[in-house]
């Protein structure tokens, strides 16, 4: 049995083009392991079932490629493209995607792992009931994304927008959003979502007035 290699090591990739693979392996007949794809393209077809490991997407265009069901395991995605892809229902374990575009991405269902996304552009991505696990999001933005009915757990979040999102039926618990930019999400009746979720008193107000309260200081208090 191969000994199952640590991390990805950039100078021991193959270096190729997704377009050099025939048809019958883009159909799901086939396991990616260390390759690097640089300033290459993946147009619209269907890729659905794919396995990737210790692979680099690196300035790649991926949009409107259909990649549901996919598994990345050990994989970085480097200043790619990826608006208006489907990775609906697809596995992520210990990837980083940094610098990206996933505006209008279809994420619904997928399930992160110890993954990280970092200065990524995700305005309208739709991640519905997607699962997140020990995953961090790090100067992203979230602006109009949907993550209806998701699960959170051991998250970090630094300096990202969550502003329009959708969190209906997802328990935003031990999630802290201090350091990121909130307002006019879409709640659930009677907002339960907010219950224990973590946030400046600033945005504590703006939060309230949503719940229907009306916030007013005292008299003589600034």
């Amino acid at each position: 049995m191969k000994k199952k290699k640590q991390g990805i090591d950039p100078d021991a990739l193959f270096a190729s083009r997704f377009s050099a693979f025939p048809e019958w392996i883009k159909l799901g007949e086939y396991d990616f392991e260390d390759l690097l794809f640089s300033d290459d393209e993946i147009k619209t077809e269907n890729l659905y079932g794919l396995t990737f490991t210790r692979c680099i997407f690196r300035r790649c265009r991926m949009s409107q490629a259909q990649l549901g069901t996919a598994r990345f395991e050990e994989v970085v995605f480097e200043d790619c493209d990826c608006s208006g892809a489907s990775f609906s229902e697809s596995s992520w374990l210990g990837c980083t995607l940094s610098g990206c575009r996933l505006v209008g991405a279809k994420l619904s269902g997928a399930r992160f792992r110890k993954v990280r996304f970092q200065d990524c552009a995700a305005k309208y991505a739709n991640f519905d009931r997607a699962a997140f696990t020990n995953v961090s999001f790090d100067s992203c933005g979230f602006q109009d994304a949907y993550f209806r009915a998701c699960r959170f757990k051991d998250q970090t979040i630094s300096g990202c927008s969550f502003l329009l999102a959708n969190f209906c039926q997802t328990s935003l618990a031990g999630l802290d959003f201090t350091t990121s930019e909130i307002g006019g999400w879409t709640l659930s009746e009677g907002v339960a979502e907010l219950r224990g979720a973590v946030v400046t008193p600033v945005q504590a107000v703006e939060l309230a007035e949503r719940c229907g309260l009306v916030v007013k200081s005292p008299e003589g208090l600034e």
